[in-house]
């Protein structure tokens, strides 16, 4: 069995990856919890601090930061079609796999997002920045998002200062990561260092990381707090499954922690996981709270 430092971070292999995510997404609900959110409380949270001026015949121009198969992101974009009838959409997305299943879910999506323009890059954000001075492209963007994206960065604050420069002025920053008080941070915190790697160095970053770094250069923002609440009854179950381990596969961003993890880690973090998660009935429950910090140029 291997220590927590010989353990294999879940990002060194996409597949477990996003069978993991995936199944964590699901038990979340998150689609759902967007979906509520865009529709309750977009126009009031975001639209009136987008102030750009372009003409009706210019595309307002996003950029979306790691995103995944699209879903959330979609459900953004379908907000600003309400104002912006024209959208040049940039997609900066590294996994093949989730930038196909964001293909698939355009094309059976067209009627809610005609209007769109769609831009491909299959690229991390360093080499999406290395592409753009490769080719002199000094574009700006009006709106940028980057949805539970910002976790692994060995510099999180040279970044969120590299997405807030390629805003156009009266242009929106929106950060959503998961919130300080979530369950999520809480393990983190716990077991610092978990999910760490040389190649993926895991931050475990937060929304509070967000608007620390953003008091420091002293620019404004809004914090927003989202109630997520993830059914993990399943990691508890008396018999073991491959879902429950996913599950804490996902959580400690270990892969197959349940079998790699010293028995001590295991015992310390199922304790752990216990007493953080909370029982309701038969089922238990995890705080996936998210924080989404809003950042006006």
């Amino acid at each position: 069995m291997a220590d927590g430092g010989q353990l294999r971070n879940i990002y060194e292999d996409n597949e477990h990856y996003n069978k993991a995510f995936l199944l964590y997404d699901k038990l979340g609900d998150r689609i759902g919890t967007m979906d509520r959110w865009c529709k309750a409380g977009f126009a009031t949270d975001i639209m009136p601090k987008l102030k750009v001026k372009i003409s009706e015949e210019q595309p307002l121009r996003t950029l979306g930061v790691g995103s995944g198969s699209g879903e959330l992101e979609s459900h953004i974009l379908k907000q600003l079609l309400q104002k912006f009838p024209r959208i040049d959409n940039h997609v900066v997305e590294p996994s093949a796999e989730l930038s196909g299943k964001y293909k698939e879910y355009v094309s059976a999506n067209t009627a809610d997002l005609k209007g769109i323009d769609y831009h491909w890059e299959q690229l991390l954000l360093e080499e999406y920045q290395q592409k753009r001075e490769k080719d002199g492209d000094t574009s700006k963007f009006h709106f940028i998002s980057a949805v539970h994206s910002l976790y692994y960065f060995n510099d999180l604050g040279k970044w969120l200062d590299y997405l807030y420069g390629l805003l156009d002025e009266g242009g929106l920053l929106v950060v959503m990561l998961t919130s300080d008080n979530s369950s999520m941070a809480r393990t983190w915190k716990a077991f610092p260092g978990l999910g760490h790697s040389d190649k993926f160095p895991f931050s475990g970053a937060t929304s509070a990381h967000i608007s620390s770094h953003f008091d420091k250069r002293g620019i404004p923002y809004q914090d927003i707090n989202l109630d997520v609440p993830y059914d993990m009854t399943k990691v508890f179950a008396t018999e073991p499954s491959e879902e429950g381990d996913l599950l804490v596969d996902f959580v400690t961003h270990i892969i197959n922690f349940r079998q790699n993890a010293s028995a001590e880690l295991n015992v310390k973090m199922m304790a752990f996981l216990r007493n953080e998660f909370k029982q309701d009935g038969d089922r238990f429950f995890y705080n996936g709270d998210w924080g989404v910090t809003v950042v006006p140029k």
